[in-house]
């Protein structure tokens, strides 16, 4: 679902209205009216996509910050 220029004019002018009515700032208003409508319409799978974030975060922080060092050969011992 989108935002229709409709909804945005309306928004614009009642929060300019509710300001005041302030001259030369109708930019202002559209696009913060355009902002909050755009917010309210986020789909679902956006709202969820911090969870996933948080699920590979956990996941790095389970593995070992550093690798495992090979073993090293055992010296020789000279013989007697």
């Amino acid at each position: 679902m989108s935002v229709t220029h409709d909804q945005i004019q309306e928004l614009a002018y009642r929060l300019w209205q509710e300001d005041g009515a302030p001259q030369g700032r109708d930019m202002d208003y559209w696009l913060r009216a355009e902002a909050a409508l755009h917010a309210t319409l986020k789909p679902k799978a956006e709202k969820k996509a911090p969870a996933k974030a948080k699920t590979a975060a956990k996941a790095k922080a389970d593995k070992p910050a550093t690798k495992p060092k090979a073993p090293t050969k055992a010296k020789a011992t000279p013989k007697a």
